[in-house]
This record gives C-alpha cells, sequence and structure tokens, in this order.
C-alpha cells in the first residue's frame, strides 16, 4: 500500500523533483483563465504529450496548473486542471498527493474528487470515468485509507508522457465526453502489479492497441484479419518489469485462456526487450507466439509483432 508522504522536507524535495522532471518550452507573461480567476506567469509546453504547465507557490501549498495543448499556447489559456500540494504535510481536503511506496520510491497521485464544468458533474465521477486508471489504496499519518489515481512515478522517464494522460482524460470528463472503452487486449494480471509497473502497462498497452489498430484489426478497409479468410482472435499476456513472479502469472493466464480459446485464439506473449538472456531462452521454447517492446522515448515499440500475427 502506498502512503502519503507527511514530512515537509521530503514533500519540498519531491515537488522540486518534479518540476525538474518536467519539460517545455517556455512561453512567459502568459494570461491563465478559470472560472473565477486569472493568473499571469510562465508556462511551459511539453509539444510531444499535448499540454502545458507551470508551478506556482501559494501560501500553504505549490499550485500544478495545467492545460490541454495540442498547439502552441497563445497569450490567454485555459487551465485544464490544477493539483495543489500541501507543503506542509498531507491533506485530505485538497486532490493532489505525494506517495511513498515500500521501497521509498515517490509518485504523484490526486484523490479522484475532480469538480466538473458541466451541470450535474459529480466530484466523485472522475472515479467512474477513469475506471481503468491506476488506483491504488492510500494509508495516512492517522491511520485513514483512502484510495488514490497514480499519475505518475517521479522517478519514471515516461512521467511526463503518464501526466499528458491524466491531463486529456480530465479534458474528456469535464467535456462530457463517454470513457474510452478498454481495449480489453492483454490479460488482467493474477496479481496486483507495483504501482510503478502499472503505469508503465497502460502506456505498453496504449501503444499495443495503436499498432493493431494501424493493421486493421479493428475493422476498416483493409482488416488485417479478412485478408486471406478467417483467422485465430489475438490474445496477448504483457509481462511489464520482467520479475519472476509476474512472469509466472502471465504465462500461467496465457495458457489457461489458450486451453479454453482453442484453436479460435492465438496466444501472443508479450514481453520487455531487456530480459535476461536465460529468460528469453525459456520465453523463446515456450508454445506460444513471442513479441518484445522495447522504449523509444516514452513510447513501446514492438519487436516481432507482425510474425506473431501471422
Amino acid at each position: 500500500m502506498l502512503r502519503a508522504v507527511g514530512e515537509p522536507r521530503r514533500i519540498e524535495r519531491a515537488i522540486k523533483r518534479l518540476q525538474g522532471a518536467l519539460k517545455g518550452i517556455p512561453s512567459r507573461g502568459v494570461r491563465l483563465t478559470w472560472r473565477g480567476g486569472e493568473l499571469r506567469t510562465t508556462i511551459h509546453w511539453a509539444r510531444d504529450d499535448a499540454y502545458w504547465w507551470a508551478l506556482e507557490p501559494r501560501s500553504a501549498r505549490d499550485a500544478l496548473l495545467l492545460g490541454h495543448a495540442p498547439d502552441a499556447p497563445t497569450k490567454r489559456e485555459s487551465i485544464t486542471c490544477e493539483i495543489n500540494l500541501p507543503r506542509t504535510g498531507p491533506d485530505r481536503k485538497v486532490a493532489g498527493i505525494i506517495a511513498a511506496d515500500e521501497r521509498g520510491a515517490l509518485y504523484l497521485c490526486h484523490s479522484g474528487r475532480m469538480g466538473g464544468s458541466r451541470p450535474g458533474q459529480r466530484k466523485s465521477g472522475f472515479r467512474e470515468f477513469l475506471g481503468d486508471g491506476v488506483w491504488r489504496k492510500l494509508g495516512w499519518s492517522d491511520g485513514e485509507e483512502t484510495e488514490a489515481l497514480v499519475i505518475a512515478p517521479l522517478d519514471s522517464p515516461r512521467l511526463t508522457r503518464l501526466l499528458g494522460q491524466f491531463i486529456d482524460a480530465v479534458r474528456r470528463f469535464k467535456a462530457g465526453e463517454p470513457p474510452t472503452a478498454r481495449t480489453g487486449l492483454c490479460l488482467e494480471p493474477a496479481i496486483v502489479d507495483s504501482a510503478m509497473t502499472a503505469c508503465d502497462r497502460r502506456l505498453v498497452d496504449v501503444a499495443l492497441h495503436e499498432e493493431l489498430a494501424k493493421r486493421g484489426l479493428f475493422g476498416g478497409a483493409e482488416d488485417l484479419f479478412s485478408l486471406r479468410g478467417e483467422r485465430p482472435q489475438p490474445l496477448f499476456a504483457l509481462i511489464a518489469d520482467g520479475g519472476p513472479g509476474e512472469l509466472a502469472m502471465a504465462v500461467g493466464s496465457l495458457s489457461l485462456a489458450s486451453a479454453r480459446g482453442g484453436s479460435d485464439v492465438r496466444p501472443i506473449l508479450v514481453a520487455p526487450a531487456a530480459l535476461a538472456d536465460p529468460d528469453s531462452d525459456a520465453l523463446q521454447a515456450l508454445p506460444f507466439a513471442f513479441v518484445r517492446f522495447r522504449w523509444r522515448g516514452a513510447r513501446a515499440v514492438f519487436d516481432g509483432l507482425d510474425d506473431a500475427l501471422e
């Protein structure tokens, strides 16, 4: 279980780490507006992930201001959401949380309470909207336990991409769009991933979905699975970090699903390219198609996907 960080100095170091990890093209003197207020400040545009950010210190907290921005910001921008991070200790009255796992790794989290911009939107509605997010139990210094959305590990090289996904989800929620349907591509892990692994798992799953869509798996003018007659439905199991427990569970889940589906499914194991050689040899010997993934920046790319789908 994650725990809310309460020591002011540790929170301060975490916020500085967050600010140092975030990158972007600066734009000065931008007028930020939101319901009931406005501010002139410098924002930073993370072009590849379609958002801008600004960190504004306030009396007892730091405000991480965020805006969806597929195009370069102008001199007037609207805030998509604000994550308030209490500077003097954990505070359940605000949504932003710095949390730590049992190894001491730090995370940017959110309580899930999100004010909507449309009539009738409940603050608790965001939990339902983002049901496939990385939600984890969170312990507080007074013994209380709640649930929190893990936005990103502070030490992840993919922090910027993960934050961008969160901002886009908030934008869609406030606009009243329907939740994005879960892809259902990969078998659900039989054990709960660490929060860090679960964040990466979501990125890999999204990238795999996009690659399969390019190949016509989900219909279109050239549907990959109707080009040469009927084909078995691909069924994926994802090993996100290569840990022995995760590997065993993925192989076991895929074996069971394959036995149930018979010739109607094609089992495919997706694993990190960085797996140690002994594990790699063992995986190659399994009766499944095998796909490796590696990170190119914050995006997962796949080796052997076309061969596995044949």
